[in-house]
């Protein structure tokens, strides 16, 4: 096999599309006997919202996704079918060929750093925070545990009533049971890993 071909090969991609999304969200729920007006009073998200983002007319925001995924006690994979498609005992994604999300509202961008094993055991992400990006107004709990480790930039998290701020080459491990939140640090771009267990991450 080619160079190239053996890249081809080592570089599947999923995509991250609202018309992806609902469907796999209503999949799930069926597939629990959830209405949505239960899925609603479970995860504290609207019904209207929920039946916006099942017909592909919304995409859910990080807190929405997240509520979603605890309800259903999914990780947020659950919206990209590569995540139940097939484990492989090895992966590699090369630097130009990462799966990305935007959440513009958030002035974040998220690049998966998975690779295409059984969910609900460790979860990576790359984050790239643009001037002025924030984790949303409501702080955030989900289970298992949060690394974020700052590769450049500085985020400043706050957790609980604690307010904790990391510069390049800082990190922090903490039990993402608290409640958090965090925001850009830095006036230009910030680039941060976060790894988490138990699978529940966005």
């Amino acid at each position: 096999m080619g160079a190239r071909a053996a890249r081809v090969a080592e570089t599947p991609r999923s995509r991250y599309e609202s018309e992806q999304m609902g469907p796999r969200l209503k999949e799930i729920r069926v597939g629990r006997g959830l209405t949505i007006s239960t899925l609603a009073q479970v995860s504290g998200v609207p019904g209207s919202t929920i039946s916006k983002i099942e017909n592909g007319q919304l995409r859910p925001s990080l807190v929405n996704a997240i509520s979603l995924a605890s309800a259903l006690e999914q990780n947020l994979g659950f919206l990209v079918d590569r995540y139940r498609a097939r484990s492989e005992p090895r992966w590699v994604v090369r630097a130009d060929a990462r799966d990305t999300i935007d959440y513009p509202e958030m002035g974040l961008t998220l690049q998966d750093m998975n690779g295409s094993f059984e969910p609900g055991v460790l979860e990576s992400r790359l984050g790239i925070l643009a001037p002025g990006a924030h984790s949303g107004v409501d702080a955030m709990t989900h289970a298992g545990e949060e690394f974020c480790c700052v590769l450049s930039g500085a985020i400043r998290y706050r957790i609980g009533e604690r307010i904790v701020d990391l510069h390049e080459g800082d990190y922090m491990h903490f039990k993402s049971s608290m409640r958090h939140s965090w925001e850009n640090a830095h006036p230009g771009e910030t680039r941060v890993l976060w790894v988490f267990s138990d699978g529940l991450s966005f």
